[in-house]
């Protein structure tokens, strides 16, 4: 009875370690601590993988919950169990009751335990990430996270599907995540400067930072583009410097940085999947963020990004540098390989290789036998032609 309201109400740990700063209430939780952590023994080896634990308890527990999918312990205000009741205390703790009493000295990133804390502080801090990917450059500071990554990315196991779409992952919480977000449309972080919502506390502070705040902490060594997101200047590097597009279409030629760029392409092109119509005209998109730049530059003029040599406007930086580049520096990146064309835009190569070289017209006149290789071609050629008032 001493020893459990000294451990537990009292929070007492008088056996602490020599070498780190581990701290027990028991001499045999000590022992245990050294064997494992400082001396490496790991007696125990599962027969279905390649875990190796310290002690019998730990080896049953994960034979319990990785390979038999026993979860004994369930929160009873979601649907989340857990093999320990003390990951079942941590979660109530950290998600439920948002006691996170371990803050990081160097942001406002808070854990409910000491372990995560110091893991936080490895990987975001000193960059720190002691497991290695054996096929590529990916690491972390989670040896579960590498056999995660290597069945969902190099053997593409993805072991858990979601019965209302063809989604799959190789996480139950991922399955949840969507299922909750994609099915249900259950986002209960709010934004309280617009209205984004999300499912997830870090989605919502990543959209804090970047649209409200401008965080941009990651820059590229080669221009002046920067990103929240370290992946995301990985993958600027990747597609703009060194062209590098590992994401194949199956049906042409198309070529994308992103999977979600890829499954954007393929909804919207070949399957004219286009979910979010304009009220305002018969415009059609795959994307909400596409609509709502159509309707802020089209229907409302927003064109806050203005050129510094002349009258030009967009509604996008992007279109901005693109004008600078083409109109005032004279820089054309995309050449043709069959003449000597070349373009500011990948779209106006491509542009130009189907209807000069290609000689493709895929826009047909209803009223007569005129075909155009773009659609405002086509358009113009309609109120000139058919729909003239002279």
């Amino acid at each position: 009875m001493e020893h459990h309201i000294n451990s537990v109400h009292l929070d007492i740990k008088s056996h602490k370690c020599t070498l780190c700063d581990f701290q027990t209430s028991t001499k045999s939780n000590l022992r245990h601590h050294i064997n494992s952590k400082h001396l490496g023994q790991r007696n125990h080896k599962c027969s279905h993988c390649d875990y190796v634990v310290y002690a019998k308890s730990n080896l049953t527990k994960h034979i319990n919950s990785v390979h038999l999918g026993i979860k004994n312990y369930k929160c009873s205000q979601c649907d989340y169990r857990a093999t320990a009741k003390g990951k079942l205390k941590i979660h109530t703790e950290s998600v439920h009751l948002d006691l996170r009493n371990h803050k990081c000295s160097e942001c406002d990133y808070r854990a409910a335990t000491k372990q995560s804390l110091k893991m936080h502080t490895e990987t975001k801090h000193l960059d720190f990430k002691k497991y290695k990917c054996t096929h590529c450059d990916y690491k972390t500071n989670h040896k579960s996270f590498i056999k995660k990554h290597e069945n969902n990315v190099h053997l593409n196991i993805k072991s858990f599907m979601c019965n209302d779409c063809d989604y799959q992952t190789s996480s139950s919480r991922y399955l949840t995540r969507h299922i909750n977000f994609k099915h249900l449309g259950i986002k209960e972080h709010k934004c309280s400067l617009c209205d984004y919502q999300t499912n997830t506390k870090s989605a919502l502070k990543t959209h804090t930072d970047t649209k409200h705040l401008g965080i941009k902490k990651h820059k590229c060594n080669h221009c002046d583009y920067a990103a929240y997101l370290k992946n995301d200047v990985l993958i600027h590097l990747n597609s703009v410097h060194l062209n590098m597009k590992s994401f194949k279409c199956s049906y042409c030629d198309y070529e994308g940085s992103r999977r979600s760029l890829l499954t954007r392409h393929v909804k919207s092109v070949h399957l004219l999947i286009k979910d979010y119509k304009c009220s305002h005209c018969d415009y059609q998109t795959s994307e909400k963020s596409a609509l709502k730049t159509h309707i802020n530059s089209k229907h409302l003029g927003i064109k806050n990004h203005k050129c510094n040599h002349c009258e030009y406007a967009s509604y996008r930086k992007s279109d901005l540098m693109i004008h600078l580049n083409s109109v005032h520096l004279n820089i054309k990146s995309f050449k043709c390989n069959y003449c000597d064309y070349q373009g500011s835009r990948r779209s106006l190569l491509t542009k130009h290789i189907k209807s000069v070289h290609l000689l493709n017209q895929d826009y047909k006149c209803g009223h007569c036998d005129y075909k155009a290789t773009e659609k405002r071609f086509l358009e113009s050629h309609i109120k000139r032609i058919h729909f003239s008032t002279n």
